[in-house]
């Protein structure tokens, strides 16, 4: 369907998912050169008569509307509200990309809040569990910094295992309330550099 190439609508965090689909879209529809602006919009050959030259033009530009439509109509108005101000497809797709790939501590925040409360529910299948969280470490992934030494990321683990035994009232209170059929997992520590469960980064 033209009007929805894709049945993801972006709303933010499910950024990843979005634009792994959105990409693939437009790959299938060779419209990806123009986002990537491997293809940018023809120029006028000054040396001689190019009597092609408006029509490749429009072309060329119905294309990347083409493109701004299908970021408009598969995402809520709060994202879609910003592609005014914008007249290249590439325009639109790296404020998306800055936008929800960010490494800001809040983003971050809420990130790990989602994958600590992510727990193996009773009758879940395995698969579909990892599946949840592969989804939330990938968020992650693009959101951590760049660590460029083993120590900082070190000094990293050792930050947010301190942070952890500090909790306040609230998480403790709402830990402890947590079902009892959910998951041991959820009470032992996970690994930042591996992601499995039962150790920390120092013993991976």
């Amino acid at each position: 369907d033209p009007a929805q190439p894709i049945t993801i609508i972006l709303d933010g965090p499910n950024y990843l998912r979005w634009s792994s689909a959105m990409t693939s879209f437009l790959k299938g529809r060779k419209l990806w050169r123009i986002v990537t602006r491997d293809k940018p919009s023809p120029v006028k050959r000054p040396d001689k008569i190019d009597d092609s030259f408006v029509d490749r033009l429009e072309d060329w530009d119905s294309a990347n509307h083409r493109i701004l439509t299908s970021f408009t109509n598969t995402s809520v108005h709060s994202v879609n509200m910003h592609f005014s101000r914008f007249d290249l497809a590439k325009e639109a797709w790296v404020f998306l990309a800055s936008r929800y790939t960010s490494a800001d501590l809040t983003h971050q925040y809420q990130l790990v809040s989602a994958l600590n409360r992510l727990c193996q529910e009773s009758g879940q299948y395995i698969d579909e569990f990892h599946s949840q969280m592969s989804y939330y470490w990938g968020l992650l992934a693009v959101s951590e910094p760049k660590w460029h030494s083993l120590s900082e990321l070190i000094s990293e683990e050792t930050r947010r295992l301190s942070i952890t035994y500090q909790q306040s009232p609230f998480i403790i209170a709402a830990t402890s309330s947590a079902p009892p059929h959910r998951s041991d997992n959820c009470r032992r520590p996970r690994c930042t550099h591996c992601h499995r469960f039962g150790h920390t980064v120092k013993t991976c």
